[in-house]
């Protein structure tokens, strides 16, 4: 068998290959077009003995399709995880490459879940519209202090609760300011007029991906989470397989509490705040609801925040609901409040 690590780069990888007993068969330095992949690949593989691993890093995506199928096995490792190329004093990308080389062949490598292309293609679609909602809030602000440093004093646009509905941008777009800022505004709410129209079009399509899985039905059920949370939750988990518990999946989203232990005592922090930071996202999303809708989970909530504050409050909240869906989706079944304290007392 031999053990390829490949330290990849935007324009270029660099692998470098060992065989069973450790020693270094060859590296090579590769442009990382698809043809050079394909070609270097089908070069090296020779018997279909070879494995690789590649880590984590913002463009896998791509090249793990392009590799996965030519070889025997490519694994995704962790790079938080993978300490021995993060704690080196010396770092070339031929040196990192021959550690995650010598890793794989010892069985060593902190894997990371590697999703197919639709599930990543699906992810893609709902933080598409995740990131046009942030652009929308930041040029909102822009136009609130565009009106601010010209002191808007009509009363009916002050009284309004939401600015940028219909009525409110018709006040705006009516307004006769100082210098440019008319036109200013103007332009500022073409663009959210338009960032809206695309918000549109990607919730229909998300909405197309909630009517086809049954698992998100299941998700929507839990109070305080509604179709686009139940997609992108569902979506980001994938596979509820892969945990074993529900505090394993806990763990991976971020909100299980720090820990540290010496001399018989334990002592626990903040949350790790390490792992899916969008399953993290739309959970405490869904807790600020849940509280609102469901009488068991306000009372939860309000028994922690009288003890830790409402941050921590929420934080719990935001954790027992995705212990609930780790039930309901390992049971395929919606929520019900009423079996809510048998099926957490199973987890």
């Amino acid at each position: 068998m031999k053990y390829m690590g490949i330290d990849l780069h935007k324009r270029y990888f660099v692998a470098t290959t060992v065989d069973d007993a450790g020693r270094v068969l060859r590296k090579d330095r590769v442009s990382t077009d698809r043809a050079a992949i394909r070609g270097y690949f089908d070069r090296v593989n020779g018997d279909g003995d070879l494995k690789a691993v590649i880590e984590a890093c913002y463009n896998w995506g791509y090249f793990y399709d392009e590799v996965h199928e030519k070889i025997q096995e490519v694994k995704v490792a962790h790079p938080l995880k993978t300490r021995a190329i993060a704690e080196a004093r010396i770092k070339t990308d031929q040196l990192d490459s021959e550690i995650l080389a010598h890793l794989l062949r010892g069985n060593l490598i902190a894997e990371a879940y590697a999703p197919d292309f639709d599930t990543r293609d699906k992810k893609n679609l709902l933080r598409y519209r995740a990131s046009l909602v942030k652009i929308r809030t930041m040029i909102k602000n822009m136009v609130h202090a565009v009106l601010a440093r010209n002191h808007i004093g009509n009363l009916g646009f002050r009284k309004l609760t939401d600015k940028f509905g219909k009525k409110g941008k018709t006040y705006m777009r009516s307004f006769q300011l100082r210098g440019n800022d008319t036109e200013i505004v103007n332009r500022y709410l073409d663009v959210i007029e338009a960032i809206e129209e695309n918000i549109k079009r990607s919730e229909q399509e998300i909405k197309s991906l909630f009517e086809k899985d049954d698992i998100c039905g299941f998700i929507e059920s839990v109070p305080g989470i509604g179709e686009l949370l139940a997609v992108l939750i569902r979506y980001e988990i994938d596979d509820i397989k892969r945990f074993v518990s529900a505090s394993k999946l806990c763990s991976y989203a971020g909100l299980v509490p720090t820990t540290y232990s010496s001399g018989g005592k334990t002592f626990q922090g903040k949350i790790t705040k390490q792992g899916n930071r969008w399953l993290r996202w739309a959970l405490i999303e869904a807790a600020q609801r849940a509280i609102v809708k469901d009488d068991w989970l306000r009372g939860y909530y309000y028994r922690i925040a009288n003890r830790g504050g409402t941050k921590r409050a929420r934080v719990a909240v935001a954790r027992k609901l995705l212990e609930i869906i780790f039930r309901l989706w390992k049971e395929k079944r919606p929520y019900s409040e009423k079996k809510l304290a048998v099926a957490l007392s199973t987890l």
